[in-house]
């Protein structure tokens, strides 16, 4: 058995007769060192100061928090090593439901009320699973996917492995998508599917799917997650995702509004609200989401050059260009040595945009690099938009095609034909449209509901 007296257990909950009680119950099993965490904020600190060896946290944290958030920003700021215990801790006979749904899992969960013997059981068991996936652990932690994958492999069909088979299975999956192999992942989880309906599998299909920028059957797919589990969120933020893709913006939108309504405090999510509210042409709720972003999401490191962005972009689309210009010279110029060319890109288009006389020349100075480089969508876009403003039709017209002839052609098209239009210039959009479609006639068939086709 193990001695949990050598474990630094970290229990986490607004109650305090809560945590009197967990603590008890962990010393009963030998537990010496036990530090509490009453709330959310108070959490993140110690675990990023003093990294416990066991976590036993409440699913109600109080304020609109949740012990699955919580795990959800670990992961998403590594701050949660994979052989550190998360366990949560739940009064709902109805988590079940939940944690089978979600993609980020804790390593288990108990129903309180609970004792001292049931928690050990639960204990030795993710203990033995954490040993027989150390070494699974430390090679994914150092990104050698291919070492991970034999390892996995190997265990895949051992005795040792039996209890662990789904979790394998499931392991191979986000390996693959880890390293890129995005067709390999979607065989791993219809594999999974064969033999379980698993929500977060189906969501990996679609998931999988989206990169290889399939996107209609990956929108079949999560269409299936989503109504199965509609408290599912993340399968709703992907369907977002993939609306965007299509170029359904408004629907992208009404998808996340009415998730991030119930789970206010997720700012990756307001972020996606503000992206999918841009392109919708909903200004003001791009504008809300961002500066709740800018304001509330308080994670250390958590604000970054691109939120900045993101902001001065709203501020531009609702015709505030003053606003738009103190948010980008509010950008310190430590932080803009260390962005990389892309978000010098958009900075510079940005801040051209909002006031030519301190960003033109900025602009002009990485022109050369805009007309060379392969940018993202939104890059792309900030260069017409600035392009197009400063009659620099060579630079605009470049964008455009670009990004006319890339697999974010529907997600972008909306936006696009928007600012040739506001300036004058919609006859020649339609003709880039029509290049862009005879150059990939000669190369291979244009899907007829692509925008190049229209």
């Amino acid at each position: 058995m193990t001695d949990y007296s050598k474990k630094r257990f970290l229990v986490i909950d607004d109650q305090s007769q809560a945590r009197d009680a967990l603590r008890t119950v962990a010393q009963q099993l030998g537990a010496f060192a036990v530090e509490f965490a009453s709330n959310y904020q108070d959490a993140i600190f110690r675990i990023r100061n003093n990294m416990p060896d066991i976590i036993l946290c409440d699913y109600m944290l109080g304020e609109g928090r949740s012990g699955q958030q919580l795990l959800e920003e670990l992961r998403r700021f590594n701050l949660l090593p994979d052989e550190t215990i998360f366990m949560m801790v739940t009064g709902e006979q109805s988590y079940e439901q939940v944690v089978s749904a979600v993609e980020l899992i804790p390593d288990d969960y108990i129903i309180k009320p609970f004792s001292p013997d049931k928690l050990l059981f639960r204990l030795e068991r993710i203990v033995a699973k954490k040993l027989f996936f150390a070494g699974y652990y430390k090679e994914k932690r150092q990104q050698e996917y291919a070492n991970a994958l034999a390892i996995l492999e190997a265990s895949r069909d051992s005795e040792a492995g039996r209890p662990y088979r789904f979790e394998i299975l499931r392991q191979r999956a986000e390996i693959f998508i880890a390293s890129g192999d995005v067709k390999s992942a979607e065989a791993a989880y219809r594999n999974i599917l064969e033999n379980y309906e698993f929500p977060w599998a189906r969501a990996g299909v679609a998931r999988s799917l989206q990169k290889q920028n399939r996107l209609q059957e990956a929108r079949e797919e999560i269409d299936r997650v989503v109504a199965s589990t509609p408290h599912f969120f993340d399968a709703g933020d992907l369907k977002a995702s993939i609306c965007m893709a299509q170029g359904e913006h408004a629907e992208a939108q009404q998808i996340l509004d009415e998730i991030a309504k119930k789970t206010p405090r997720n700012y990756l999510r307001k972020r996606l609200l503000a992206e999918a509210a841009t392109l919708n042409g909903d200004t003001e709720t791009a504008l809300a989401a961002m500066a709740d972003v800018i304001a509330n999401d308080t994670m250390p490191g958590a604000i970054s050059a691109e939120d900045r962005l993101a902001t001065a972009r709203s501020h531009i689309n609702a015709g505030d260009k003053i606003t738009a210009e103190k948010v980008l010279l509010g950008i310190r110029d430590s932080e803009l040595q260390k962005m990389g060319l892309m978000e010098q890109a958009s900075f510079a288009a940005l801040l051209a945009i909002s006031s030519v006389e301190k960003g033109k020349i900025r602009f002009a100075g990485l022109r050369p690099a805009m007309l060379a480089t392969e940018f993202n969508t939104t890059t792309r876009l900030d260069i017409m938009r600035a392009a197009l403003s400063l009659d620099d039709h060579e630079l605009a017209d470049l964008q455009s095609g670009k990004l006319m002839a890339s697999p974010d052609a529907k997600k972008a098209f909306s936006a696009a034909r928007t600012l040739y239009a506001l300036h004058g210039r919609e006859k020649d959009f339609r003709e880039i449209q029509r290049q862009v479609a005879l150059s990939r006639i000669k190369h291979e068939d244009v899907p007829p509901d692509s925008p190049v086709a229209t």
